[in-house]
């Protein structure tokens, strides 16, 4: 089969939002900026990305920022798909919905997005952030990446954002394979990659990730490519996410 390029000019959206049972993603806006601050700021859900952490914490003006940069990427660049990870109030898991302040909820609300709406019925959450990034037209390629309330570990939400990223590469990108990035300490990530989404680490670049004063990490990289996709990625992912 001859390989075809990707048309990211017609292919990536300016804004998308996706609906499931278990999570909304939602495309970036203005009034999440101050739950994403707290998400960046917060020690416990940064504690595997301290290098892009922030020594006083950030802002909602820094959270702005960098929405506004990842924005561009996408809709000037064509090279990223930004998502929010948001929970309506009845999504949030039972041991869970005690943790959240009456502040952290956003109302109800209509999301305009490419071509349509994304209704969001009822008081929302949003617990991180997750897309894809260095979309290639030519060699069909991205990197997905999540940022997850620490709240949320272990209580499906991670896995079914991420099911709803590489479906979206896969099967509306038409991507070929996606990289997923992390390091020797996050077990959690590891092991999911693994064991959810059977892969196997594809090479460990050493001393790559600068944290400051002089200290490194190695990044551990992954791959799914389109026929682990198909053949059993997305069947054992529909299979965790519905325990």
């Amino acid at each position: 089969m001859a390989h075809q390029e990707i048309d990211i000019e017609s292919t990536v959206p300016e804004r998308w939002g996706i609906e499931s049972a278990k999570v909304v993603l939602l495309p970036p806006d203005e009034d999440q900026d101050a739950s994403m601050a707290r998400l960046l700021s917060d020690q416990a859900t940064m504690q595997y990305l301290q290098f892009m952490t922030k020594p006083h914490g950030y802002t909602p003006q820094d959270a702005a920022t960098r929405r506004k940069h990842r924005d561009e990427i996408q809709i000037k660049h064509k090279q990223q798909v930004n998502f929010a990870i948001a929970l309506k109030r009845s999504q949030i898991p039972a041991d869970v919905v005690g943790s959240i302040s009456a502040e952290e909820y956003l109302p109800a609300k209509s999301i305009a997005i490419d071509g349509g709406v994304v209704e969001i019925d009822e008081a929302y959450v949003v617990v991180g952030c997750c897309g894809l990034s260095s979309i290639g037209a030519k060699d069909r390629g991205a990197e997905a990446g999540i940022i997850l309330d620490a709240r949320l570990w272990r209580a499906g939400i991670g896995s079914a954002a991420l099911y709803l990223t590489l479906e979206y590469g896969f099967e509306r990108l038409g991507l070929h394979r996606i990289v997923l990035l992390t390091t020797e300490a996050n077990a959690g990530m590891r092991g999911w990659l693994e064991k959810a989404v059977g892969v196997q680490v594809e090479s460990v670049r050493k001393d790559v990730i600068y944290l400051g004063a002089g200290e490194y990490l190695d990044s551990w990289d992954y791959a799914v490519f389109d026929h682990d996709w198909v053949g059993h990625a997305k069947r054992s992912l529909l299979a965790r996410i519905e325990r």
